[in-house]
């Protein structure tokens, strides 16, 4: 039992940071899914991702904190119980361009959302994406909040600089963090499109390159290949564009995803 009212059901996913499963509010028979976090691990962000979780509130396409703490060498975070990852889709089924254009516009949006709150994700990938329950099996929601980093304080914008080791995962980090750069909203943007390009291609050219430097040569010479959609090859040319601080045009993204504008 945890926090003395969650009812352990079965375990949903494990990670290298720690593992999810089902639960049940025995008082009120509502399903939430519990992560864990060894407490021994170098690593901790599940505190990070609470503090997070309780500053977006409510935020619309995030799930909702019931509760954070600790029992035995574990801490414990409890949201809300959510469905199947883009991850999932995206291995049992062929997505057709409209789909992925209807939940590419989702992702923007809630990467806007994120930014428009003065927060990075920093770990943008489609098992990030998950679809609600019941009434919301089409809504994507955007989780894993646990490397999220603030990038404006007061209105000053992080400074660019140098980073010692590469933030996200490797496949869907941009151009600019393989380089070790610190990431900013370019760089989530930039991780939200190879998302994009994955639902409508599978698995990319450099999913089974272990050659850092031809992995980021293959993510370079994207825009020439005839294979890629113009839409995605527009989208990434503005995007690696602008500057460290800038604020991306969302507006603009999502209207390169317009159905009626293809």
């Amino acid at each position: 039992m945890i926090a003395r009212k969650y009812k352990l059901i079965e375990k949903i996913n494990e990670g290298s940071f720690g593992s999810i499963f089902k639960a049940e509010n025995i008082r009120t028979k509502e399903m939430v899914a519990i992560k864990f976090e060894n407490k021994s691990e170098q690593i901790k962000s599940l505190k990070n991702e609470a503090r997070i979780y309780q500053y977006l509130g409510k935020l619309n396409g995030f799930p909702q904190l019931k509760t954070f703490g600790t029992t035995g060498d574990v801490n414990y975070l409890v949201i809300d119980l959510l469905g199947n990852s883009l991850i999932d889709i995206i291995k049992y089924n062929s997505l057709s361009l409209d789909s992925v254009l209807v939940l590419g516009i989702q992702i923007i949006q809630r990467i806007q959302s994120l930014h428009n709150n003065c927060l990075l994700h920093r770990d943008i990938k489609p098992s990030n994406f998950v679809f609600g329950n019941k009434d919301y099996t089409n809504k994507l929601y955007l989780i894993d909040l646990g490397f999220a980093k603030r990038y404006d304080y007061n209105g000053k914008h992080i400074e660019e600089k140098n980073i010692t080791h590469i933030v996200g995962t490797l496949n869907f980090v941009s151009i600019n963090v393989h380089n070790y750069i610190e990431p900013s909203r370019r760089d989530d943007i930039e991780s939200c499109i190879y998302v994009i390009l994955t639902m409508l291609l599978g698995d990319l050219e450099w999913f089974k390159e272990t050659d850092i430097n031809k992995m980021v040569l293959l993510k370079e010479n994207i825009i020439n290949d005839d294979k890629i959609p113009i839409f995605i090859k527009n989208m990434l040319s503005y995007i690696r564009s602008i500057e460290f601080d800038a604020t991306p045009d969302y507006d603009y993204i999502i209207s390169l995803m317009n159905i009626s504008e293809l």
